[in-house]
Protein backbone atom coordinates (compact mmCIF):
# COMPACT_ATOMS: atom_id res chain seq x y z
CA UNK A 1 0.00 0.00 0.00
CA UNK A 2 1.36 3.60 -0.75
CA UNK A 3 0.76 6.74 0.96
CA UNK A 4 -1.33 7.38 -1.96
CA UNK A 5 -3.24 4.14 -1.40
CA UNK A 6 -3.82 5.18 2.33
CA UNK A 7 -4.95 8.49 1.43
CA UNK A 8 -7.70 7.33 -1.29
CA UNK A 9 -8.88 4.12 0.15
CA UNK A 10 -8.21 3.47 3.95
CA UNK A 11 -11.58 4.33 5.07
CA UNK A 12 -12.97 1.67 2.74
CA UNK A 13 -10.46 -0.62 4.67
CA UNK A 14 -13.09 -1.51 8.05
CA UNK A 15 -15.85 -2.49 6.01
CA UNK A 16 -13.48 -5.90 4.65
CA UNK A 17 -13.35 -6.84 8.88
CA UNK A 18 -15.67 -10.32 9.13
CA UNK A 19 -15.47 -11.08 5.15
CA UNK A 20 -14.92 -14.50 3.65
CA UNK A 21 -11.85 -13.92 1.52
CA UNK A 22 -9.62 -16.06 -0.54
CA UNK A 23 -6.06 -15.75 -1.71
CA UNK A 24 -4.36 -16.25 -4.97
CA UNK A 25 -0.98 -15.93 -6.20
CA UNK A 26 0.38 -13.79 -9.27
CA UNK A 27 3.80 -15.15 -8.79
CA UNK A 28 4.83 -12.65 -6.03
CA UNK A 29 2.43 -10.66 -5.24
CA UNK A 30 -1.46 -11.17 -3.50
CA UNK A 31 -4.54 -11.20 -4.45
CA UNK A 32 -7.21 -11.24 -2.11
CA UNK A 33 -10.60 -12.09 -3.68
CA UNK A 34 -13.38 -10.14 -1.28
CA UNK A 35 -16.95 -12.26 -0.52
CA UNK A 36 -16.49 -14.62 -3.41
CA UNK A 37 -13.47 -15.88 -5.49
CA UNK A 38 -14.33 -14.00 -8.89
CA UNK A 39 -12.11 -12.87 -11.58
CA UNK A 40 -13.64 -9.36 -11.74
CA UNK A 41 -14.85 -9.23 -8.28
CA UNK A 42 -13.83 -7.05 -4.83
CA UNK A 43 -10.58 -7.48 -4.25
CA UNK A 44 -7.18 -6.42 -2.75
CA UNK A 45 -3.97 -6.24 -4.90
CA UNK A 46 -0.60 -6.58 -2.98
CA UNK A 47 2.41 -5.98 -4.49
CA UNK A 48 5.84 -6.77 -3.05
CA UNK A 49 7.48 -6.23 0.03
CA UNK A 50 5.03 -8.53 2.22
CA UNK A 51 5.34 -11.31 4.50
CA UNK A 52 2.62 -14.09 5.53
CA UNK A 53 2.81 -15.35 9.20
CA UNK A 54 0.97 -16.67 11.68
CA UNK A 55 1.40 -15.57 15.59
CA UNK A 56 4.89 -13.41 14.78
CA UNK A 57 6.43 -16.05 12.88
CA UNK A 58 7.12 -15.17 9.18
CA UNK A 59 6.00 -18.37 6.83
CA UNK A 60 6.78 -17.19 3.63
CA UNK A 61 7.41 -13.78 1.67
CA UNK A 62 7.37 -12.00 -1.27
CA UNK A 63 11.27 -11.96 -1.30
CA UNK A 64 11.13 -16.25 -0.67
CA UNK A 65 8.83 -16.96 -4.26
CA UNK A 66 11.44 -18.72 -6.67
CA UNK A 67 12.93 -17.20 -9.20
CA UNK A 68 10.87 -17.94 -12.38
CA UNK A 69 14.34 -19.01 -14.31
CA UNK A 70 15.48 -21.08 -10.95
CA UNK A 71 15.91 -24.93 -12.17
CA UNK A 72 12.57 -26.68 -11.41
CA UNK A 73 10.58 -23.62 -10.74
CA UNK A 74 7.17 -25.26 -11.39
CA UNK A 75 7.83 -27.60 -8.22
CA UNK A 76 9.53 -24.98 -6.22
CA UNK A 77 6.58 -22.72 -7.42
CA UNK A 78 4.06 -25.34 -5.87
CA UNK A 79 5.65 -25.79 -2.58
CA UNK A 80 5.89 -22.18 -1.91
CA UNK A 81 2.41 -21.73 -3.05
CA UNK A 82 1.40 -24.86 -0.56
CA UNK A 83 2.36 -22.94 2.50
CA UNK A 84 -0.64 -20.28 1.85
CA UNK A 85 -3.16 -22.94 2.33
CA UNK A 86 -4.64 -21.34 5.47
CA UNK A 87 -5.56 -18.25 3.27
CA UNK A 88 -7.09 -19.96 0.44
CA UNK A 89 -10.67 -19.77 1.95
CA UNK A 90 -10.53 -17.71 5.27
CA UNK A 91 -12.05 -14.25 6.55
CA UNK A 92 -10.14 -10.91 7.02
CA UNK A 93 -10.38 -10.54 11.43
CA UNK A 94 -9.03 -7.03 11.38
CA UNK A 95 -7.34 -4.85 8.96
CA UNK A 96 -4.86 -1.74 9.70
CA UNK A 97 -3.30 0.99 7.54
CA UNK A 98 -1.23 3.33 8.63
CA UNK A 99 -0.19 6.85 6.88
CA UNK A 100 2.48 5.61 5.73
CA UNK A 101 1.32 3.08 3.60
CA UNK A 102 2.25 0.00 5.79
CA UNK A 103 -0.81 -2.37 6.29
CA UNK A 104 -1.81 -5.58 8.88
CA UNK A 105 -4.06 -7.80 7.44
CA UNK A 106 -5.13 -10.41 10.31
CA UNK A 107 -7.47 -13.68 8.97
CA UNK A 108 -8.49 -16.22 11.05
CA UNK A 109 -6.80 -18.54 12.98
CA UNK A 110 -4.01 -16.03 13.50
CA UNK A 111 -2.49 -15.71 9.65
CA UNK A 112 -1.73 -12.17 8.51
CA UNK A 113 -0.44 -10.83 5.94
CA UNK A 114 2.02 -7.50 6.95
CA UNK A 115 2.98 -5.15 4.35
CA UNK A 116 5.77 -2.67 5.60
CA UNK A 117 5.99 1.41 4.97
CA UNK A 118 6.57 2.29 1.17
CA UNK A 119 10.24 2.32 -0.01
CA UNK A 120 10.11 6.29 -0.77
CA UNK A 121 8.45 8.97 1.43
CA UNK A 122 6.00 9.98 -1.09
CA UNK A 123 4.28 8.54 -4.41
CA UNK A 124 6.14 10.48 -7.28
CA UNK A 125 3.70 13.02 -8.91
CA UNK A 126 1.30 11.95 -11.41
Amino acid sequence: MSSRDYTEHHLELPSLVGRPCFLSLATNSVKLHIDENKEDGTYLWIDPPWQFGRHGVVIESSDSCPFHEDADYNRKFAEWCSRFEPAFDTRIESIEALPDGSLWISLALGYAFFVPAEFFPEDPPL
